[in-house]
């Protein structure tokens, strides 16, 4: 354990480019919490092919019938991917070494299931190809206990597409179209692109509970508003909503005409604690006050929202992918939406398919193999994760137990405010400092950063290291 902390340690000093920046009593607890964390360390490493650490991915079972990660890699992979090979052209302030945390992916190879069939189907295969995905999908969400019929699936090129498209098929130029801000910048772009008003929901206000205060959440909401695009759980908080507040804002938007446009791409990715209900996991995560995390005893499923309003699945168009659970944004993975109502179901169809947005049948291959095929490598990914959720709220209470931060029930982003740190040009000093995240101006909330945490938990550390050592 001894030898493993100090190579941690060393690698952190490498990476940095000097001696680490902080005091002999800070400095001391930081490696205590190494220590702490040294068997995690050690087990989930190999995980990981973040560059300057070397991890092994490829998912074969044992004779026992657990999953190995046994196969190494190396820093190759690393160089033809854009989270790393264009550093230099995106962030001309960041130094060399700097440690790259701003795109969402994940730094590991995926399921070795999925290229085999990749490869099967291409290699067997040739013109145009007919392969459904509707039955695999709705089995899907049967796990997840969710009822949807298969027929209610339609397949996309992109999360993205269906987006822009069931904007099309619901609102008029000139609409107002709510948001759950912060949010992923490109949800905005779309909306503001085809001439409509984004009216912006603050997650904070929505899903702050009050002991003893009763708040009306749907005065909140703009009953104006033809649609609302809400990212759940939230890139990037990870804020999950409560379920009686989605049954709120479910019947809110049934009662006004309001198609709800739901992106639900990270919901694999769910962390709840053993403490914690699902009620009232979200309660108090208001990211501006005070810091707020969920570290993930239990890695599950979220459940898809609002999928018990029965009422309100008339009103919903549910996008959702195997791209990111998967890690498969090279090919990408079939995305797909669920619209349980027939007449905007198929005026979503029609114009998918008169756009040429249908998935490709080699990303249905992928979805079908991942669903089918992955789960035990996402498990072993999703508690990987888990701990570096962990390691890395312990690491900033005790190098900045005053920033306010928020690492919520799902997804693996940690979500900073750095507004106090970095008074002027936060983003520009961050990058200077050799840490690259994700702008919080993007996401509509300037002074903050989004750190992508399914990484080696070196690179945590050092980014930490690098962003709160004086």
């Amino acid at each position: 354990m001894k030898a493993l902390k100090e190579g941690a340690v060393a690698d952190a000093e490498q990476i940095e480019g000097s001696s680490l920046k902080a005091n002999a009593a800070l400095k001391q607890q930081v490696d205590d919490i190494d220590n702490l964390f040294s068997e995690e360390i050690s087990a989930f490493s190999t995980l990981w092919n973040t560059p300057f650490c070397h991890g092994n991915t490829e998912d074969k079972h044992d004779a026992n019938g657990n999953v190995n990660l046994s196969v190494d890699y190396g820093d190759a992979q690393a160089s033809n991917r854009l989270k790393f090979s264009s550093l230099s052209s995106r962030f001309p302030h960041a130094p060399e070494n700097a440690v790259s945390m701003w795109i969402a992916d994940m730094d590991t190879a995926p399921s070795k299931h999925i290229a085999h069939a990749i490869s099967a189907f291409v290699s067997s295969h040739y013109g145009y190809q007919s392969v459904d995905i509707c039955e695999v999908v709705a089995a899907r969400y049967a796990k997840q206990g969710a009822d949807i019929a298969a027929n209610s699936v339609v397949s996309t090129a992109s999360v993205m597409a269906a987006v822009d498209t069931a904007l099309k098929v619901s609102t008029t130029k000139g609409d107002k179209v709510m948001v759950l801000s912060p949010t992923y910048g490109p949800l905005r772009e779309r909306i503001t692109a085809q001439g409509l008003k984004v009216v912006d929901v603050s997650v904070d206000d929505i899903s702050i509970k009050e002991t003893g205060l009763d708040r009306n959440i749907t005065a909140l909401l703009d009953a104006g508003s033809t649609a609302f695009v809400l990212c759940h759980p939230n890139n990037p908080t990870g804020t999950v909503l409560s379920e009686p507040l989605q049954h709120e804002i479910a019947r809110f938007c049934e009662t006004h005409n309001i198609t709800l446009i739901l992106d639900e791409v990270h919901s694999e990715f769910g962390f709840v604690d053993t403490e914690t209900t699902a009620n009232n996991s979200a309660a108090n995560t208001r990211s501006n006050t005070k810091n707020t995390a969920h570290h993930g005893k239990n890695t599950c499923a979220i459940k898809p929202f609002a999928i018990d309003s029965q009422f309100a699945q008339d009103t919903i168009i549910r996008i959702n992918s195997a791209g990111k659970a998967f890690n498969l944004s090279a090919i990408p993975a079939a995305s797909y939406a669920i619209i349980a109502n027939d007449e905007l179901r198929d005026k979503f169809a029609r114009e998918i398919d008169s756009c040429h947005l249908e998935a490709s049948p080699v990303a249905k291959v992928a979805l079908i193999a991942a669903y089918e095929k992955a789960d035990d490598w996402l498990a072993c990914v999703l508690k990987a994760i888990a701990f570096n959720r962990q390691y890395a709220q312990a690491l900033i209470n005790v190098l900045s137990p005053t920033t306010p931060f928020t690492l919520g029930e799902a997804g693996y982003f940690l979500w900073l405010n750095l507004n106090q740190r970095f008074v002027n040009d936060t983003f520009i000093e961050v990058c200077k400092r050799g840490v690259i995240g994700g702008d919080g101006a993007s996401f509509n909330a300037p002074g903050y950063l989004r750190l992508n945490l399914a990484c080696h938990p070196t690179a945590i550390k050092t980014a930490l290291l690098r962003l709160f050592s004086d």
